[in-house]
């Protein structure tokens, strides 16, 4: 099974494209139920190199700089509610920001 496979057309589109130029996976696309019910979650290593602009209207992209969660950056898609994180906490700087 391809490593994109559970996730929506649009955050499978940006997952390939990640894993192409060189990132990594440390989580796979799951079904996790979370943050929504249905909800496919993954965890790319290193920081995601698609520029905000780039992405799609219902894609959603935040910061989540909390060491609980354990990674800095977010992309939801709002139609599915999969959840797309990229890499590690970043001491110093702001916690969230959309």
């Amino acid at each position: 099974m391809k490593s994109t496979t559970l996730f929506c057309e649009d955050l499978a589109t940006i997952l390939a494209k990640e894993l192409a130029s060189g990132n990594a996976l440390t989580e796979k696309p799951t079904k996790t139920d979370w943050p929504s019910r249905g909800s496919v979650f993954a965890h790319l290593k290193k920081d995601l190199t698609i520029s905000k602009s780039a992405l799609p209207d219902i894609i959603e992209a935040s910061i989540c700089n909390d060491p609980h969660y354990g990674w800095y950056q977010e992309l939801f898609c709002r139609k599915h509610q999969h959840l797309l994180v990229a890499g590690s906490p970043k001491p110093g700087l702001p916690m969230w920001t959309s």
